[in-house]
């Protein structure tokens, strides 16, 4: 990976790899241009329509004409309103074509236009052009999902965005620009004009040199200093993305811009917090639990009575968990550990291998054989669905915590307890014992900041893959 510091401030600028733009480009990557822009796909996107009213549909030649004509003014519109980075990508020309053609049709139907066979073979012609740009955008952003980034800013910054984005599969950071000076950049107006040219022409070189396709400004200066603004007016005219990140640490926010007066703002309103978000949310995740009962009511009996043969005690462990707001609940579970589980926890409190309040320990002696085969698979956490029905918990939240801890979290951790907590949730699908108490806060924040009903669904269908490879599970 390409490393450039930029030295004291933004003079001396020294870069491991000096290279200028080339002049010409090769075949290779002139064809990788073309792949990244989606240039096959909107070729396809007009040979379709072409063919299916030629060929498919035999329509006279002026209709075909037509349809040609009407879907290629479109897509040549559509490619140079686009930047490069947003070519392939891009659902908006399908959508304003699919758009228009309705306003079209609604309107001919208004004013008594004969609907014909011709008429309506030729308007399925053309909107097969949208429908064939659609699958490219989604092929584009499947295939080539891992976006060439370029970060650049003050070195710490740099560093803690580089890995807080290690093994991310849609952010691919392969050069870093930074600069060691204590002092993100010189004020306004006290560097030299070609100091801005310098940063600028490192920039797009590292540009050019790893086809990077976005470049991402980690400054908190990065909208007042003029150095920065010229390298964003240069990405501009090379149609590279720049983006600034809204660096807030560990404290993950719901951020939305709004335009103020003549001023950009960033909001922090959760997208979420009304009260029909709320009441659609407990109607599915209490429906979609009591149906789960039902189905799984084998299930539950048989390993019910597994537990009760297996050790002495009761088949359901139940204890008390912080809610919503920090209202206690009685959570149930199966039974994993043996009966006196809790007053052996006291000699155990030296040997814990968890972070935070957090009490963990991978090979804890309490557990029954039977209960690690629970844990392993996820069973034990089933009966909570019964939580779910009665409105403790929800099936997606942060992960219900006990009174002892939550009485030692500090006001922002507090925030976590806003929702229900959840029978999975966003850090149980990222690594569950396996992440540090940190990195489980900072998930479930996440979540409470930006839940809504597609987050959870897609946390639900990460639950079922993590629970059959067992991630982090112990």
């Amino acid at each position: 990976m390409a490393v450039m510091n930029i030295g004291q401030p933004l003079r001396g600028l020294r870069t491991e790899r000096q290279s200028s733009v080339p002049r010409r480009r090769s075949l290779h990557r002139v064809g990788g241009a073309v792949v990244r822009q989606g240039v096959v796909g909107y070729a396809a996107a007009l040979a379709v329509p072409w063919y299916l009213s030629s060929e498919r549909f035999g329509l006279p030649r002026e209709w075909t004409s037509g349809v040609v004509a009407l879907v290629g003014v479109w897509l040549l519109y559509s490619f140079a309103a686009l930047p490069a980075f947003e070519r392939a990508r891009s659902f908006k020309p399908s959508v304003r074509l699919v758009e228009v053609l309705g306003v079209a049709t609604f309107g001919l139907v208004i004013v008594g236009v004969d609907n014909s066979l011709t008429a309506r073979q030729a308007m399925v012609s053309v909107l097969a052009g949208p429908a064939v740009l659609g699958v490219s955008a989604i092929a584009h952003r499947q295939v080539l999902r891992r976006t060439p980034t370029i970060l650049v800013g003050q070195v710490e910054s740099v560093r803690r965005l580089q890995k807080r984005w290690a093994g991310r599969k849609d952010v691919n950071v392969v050069a870093t620009c930074s600069w060691r000076s204590p002092h993100e950049l010189a004020p306004a107006g006290a560097v030299a004009d070609h100091s801005f040219d310098e940063v600028v022409r490192e920039v797009l070189s590292a540009v050019a040199e790893r086809h990077a396709t976005s470049v991402v400004i980690a400054s908190g200066r990065a909208f007042t200093n003029p150095a920065l603004r010229h390298l964003a007016w240069a990405l501009q005219r090379a149609e590279v993305e720049c983006l600034v990140v809204a660096d807030m640490s560990d404290h993950v926010e719901y951020l939305s811009p709004r335009r103020v007066g003549d001023q950009i703002a960033l909001s922090l309103r959760a997208p979420n917090d009304h009260l029909m978000s709320l009441v659609v949310k407990s109607m599915v995740d209490r429906l979609t639990a009591a149906v789960a009962l039902v189905v799984l009511s084998p299930v539950l009996l048989v390993v019910a009575v597994m537990i009760r043969l297996g050790s002495r005690g009761p088949a359901i462990f139940r204890q008390e968990r912080s809610g919503r707001d920090g209202r206690p609940f009685v959570m149930y579970k199966f039974r994993t550990m043996v009966v006196d589980a809790e007053a052996r926890l006291v000699d155990l409190r030296r040997q814990n291998e968890g972070a935070g309040p957090l009490f963990k320990l991978r090979n804890d002696p309490r557990i029954t054989p039977l209960g690690r085969v629970l844990r392993r698979l996820s069973i034990d956490e089933l009966p909570q669905l019964f939580n779910v029905v009665k409105g403790d918990m929800s099936l997606v939240g942060p992960r219900p915590a006990l009174p002892a801890e939550t009485s030692q979290y500090s006001e922002w951790v507090w925030r976590r307890l806003h929702v229900r907590p959840g029978l999975t949730g966003l850090w149980q699908v990222s690594g569950r014992s396996a992440l540090s108490w940190e990195d489980s806060i900072r998930m479930d924040l996440q979540y409470v900041n930006n839940w809504n009903l597609r987050l959870d669904l897609a946390i639900l269908a990460r639950t079922v893959r993590a629970v059959l490879s067992r991630d982090g599970a112990h």
